[in-house]
Parts: structure tokens; C-alpha cells; sequence
């Protein structure tokens, strides 16, 4: 099992001095990871990017129970995985990564490049999103390498005591209102983006917004509003766009095998028309070398036997 987060810095070169003295191995993405700190700084300079964001500091955390802190082998797997996760989450950037033993969990620092490489800008945008791709991209990683994927625990709804109450007088509360609405939609299987998820909840009278970490819900033509996490952890942002994700993905993949079949399935119709190609081929040039020989017997019969021309009447007339 393995846990991650990450933070934005304002100070690279402090972040490289912490890792590094500590390191029990190290590593680098898009640099050297003897010239870190330089290489860091020389990137900064060179783009002439302002700001106080200077990199962003992350953390891979392995369990003592699947890798102990002290195994050589464990440390250089805890780096090649660490590896593997950030170069795909952050493949335009430089990452320096640090291998650390002084807990009883194995870890890794990673020290991440503020600027991309391709485009010579910072990273932005929502800063919620980075983290839960980060965490996604960690999860499959471990996966990949047998190791198990960290299970957030699971927050039951979170009810107000008017709720409770009305609920106990046989009641549809507000939220209830909302929280049905939402797991109407997301029993319709084919719902796998955020915009037919709107779209349909606003059929059943729910507006929902993307506000930051979360997502703000309310019922139409009231003032009634509330965040996903007061009604509980399936209405969350997370929860909510992982599963769109799983099911867009399950989506793609399954139209690459109906592509598949279909494909598989015409072949013996493409096998057939070959076939017929092939034998109109094979009688058109059956055909052209019967004619070129019967020319060719033309060309060599005796002069005695070929027919004579006649001046009035052409071939095969009287001689005069």
C-alpha cells in the first residue's frame, strides 16, 4: 500500500537540502541529480517565470508491511516505483527524487520542477485536481508492481438533528431530496462525464456546480444548498468523478473491442471477395495467353494457306 500528497514550495534549493541529506538513494527525471539545485534554478532563470512558486514538494509512502525500511532491495524498488509514478503524472517536468529509512515506513521525496519544460510555464489550475490525479496515478502504479491500493475510509451521511427528526416523522428532507436525485443518475450506467451528469440532474430539479474540492448542490427555485461532503462521501467530488472516470474508461476500452470483433467478423467476407479477385485475375490472364497464342500460330501459318487479298473484293476474292 502505498499513500501520496503534494504541496507547492517556494524554496527549491531548501527542499533539495532537506532530501538529499537524509537520502539513502537517489535519483533524477529531466536532470542530473548531483546538479539538482542548480539545474532547478537554471530552468527558473531561464524562462523568466515570476513568482513565489518555485516547486512542489510530494511524498510517496510505502507500508512496513510490503517493503521494510532497511532491505537494499526494497529501497531501489520504492525508487523505481516513485519513479514511474512521477514521470507520469509530471512527464514535462524535472523531478528530483530521495529515498528515505529513518521511519518505520519507507518513503520517497520528491522535489517537482515548477515549470513544464515544453511549454516554459508554471503548472495552474485546480489545485484539488492535481492532487486526485496524483492519487490515481499512484494507485495504478502500485497495482502494477502487486502492491495493494490504498481504501479511503468510507464517512457515513452526516445529518443534522431537524433531519434525523423529520426522517423519524417519515419526512423527506431537503437533502434526502438531493442525495435520491443523485443516486438516480448514477445507477444509469452510461453516465461517464460531469456535463450529462448536470444535465440530468437538472432534469429532477438538482443543480450541481463544481466549486473547488467539491461540488455544491441545491434544488431548483430554492435557496437550499450544500456541499457533497455534508451529504456524505458518494456525493463528493471525488467519489463522484472517479467513478464518471472508471466508467469512461470502461467505455473506451469496450469500444476498441466492439471495434475488434467487428473487424474479426468481416474477415471471411474479405477473404471471400480476395478469393474472387484473385480468380478473375487468374482467368483474365488465362484469357490474354490464349489470345497471344492463337495470334501467334496466326503469325506462322504457310503464305499458300493464308487467305489472299483481292483487290475488288479483300480477303478470300479471285486472283486477277
Amino acid at each position: 500500500m502505498a499513500t501520496t500528497h503534494i504541496k507547492r514550495s517556494n524554496g527549491a534549493s531548501r527542499l533539495v537540502n532537506y532530501a538529499e541529506k537524509r537520502a539513502v538513494l537517489k535519483d533524477g527525471y529531466n536532470l542530473d541529480i548531483d546538479y539538482a539545485k542548480s539545474e532547478l534554478k537554471q530552468v527558473l532563470e531561464i524562462y523568466g517565470n515570476k513568482g513565489s512558486t518555485q516547486a512542489y514538494t510530494s511524498r510517496v509512502a510505502f507500508s512496513p508491511k510490503e517493503f521494510d525500511p532497511k532491505n537494499v532491495k526494497d529501497q531501489i524498488k520504492a525508487l523505481e516505483i516513485a519513479k514511474e509514478i512521477y514521470s507520469t503524472a509530471y512527464p514535462n517536468q524535472q523531478v528530483a527524487m530521495y529515498v528515505h529509512n529513518d521511519t518505520n515506513s519507507l518513503h520517497v521525496h520528491a522535489v517537482i520542477g515548477a515549470i513544464d519544460l515544453q511549454t516554459g510555464k508554471k503548472m495552474h489550475g485546480n489545485w484539488q485536481q492535481y492532487r486526485e490525479k496524483l492519487v490515481k496515478i499512484t494507485d495504478k502504479v502500485v497495482e502494477r508492481h502487486g502492491l495493494e491500493v490504498t481504501i479511503p475510509k468510507h464517512k457515513p451521511e452526516k445529518r443534522s438533528m431537524a433531519e434525523i427528526k423529520m426522517k423519524d416523522r417519515g419526512q423527506v428532507t431537503w437533502k434526502d431530496k438531493i442525495r435520491q436525485a443523485v443516486d438516480t443518475i448514477m445507477r444509469e450506467a452510461h453516465i461517464s462525464d460531469f456535463k450529462s451528469f448536470k444535465d440530468k440532474l437538472e432534469e429532477l430539479s438538482v443543480n450541481v456546480i463544481e466549486r473547488g474540492r467539491d461540488l455544491t448542490y441545491g434544488l431548483t427555485g430554492t435557496n437550499y444548498k450544500t456541499r457533497g461532503a455534508k451529504l456524505g462521501d458518494d456525493y463528493k467530488k471525488e467519489t463522484i468523478f472517479n467513478e464518471l472516470d472508471r466508467r469512461h474508461e470502461l467505455q473506451v476500452e469496450t469500444s476498441r473491442q466492439r471495434q475488434g470483433r467487428t473487424w474479426l467478423e468481416g474477415r471471411g467476407e474479405r477473404l471471400e471477395q480476395e478469393q474472387r479477385a484473385r480468380q478473375n485475375l487468374t482467368k483474365r490472364a488465362e484469357d490474354l495467353q490464349r489470345r497471344a497464342l492463337e495470334s501467334t500460330k496466326h503469325s506462322i501459318q504457310p503464305s499458300h494457306q493464308r487467305p489472299q487479298k483481292s483487290k475488288e473484293r479483300g480477303l478470300g476474292g479471285p486472283s486477277l
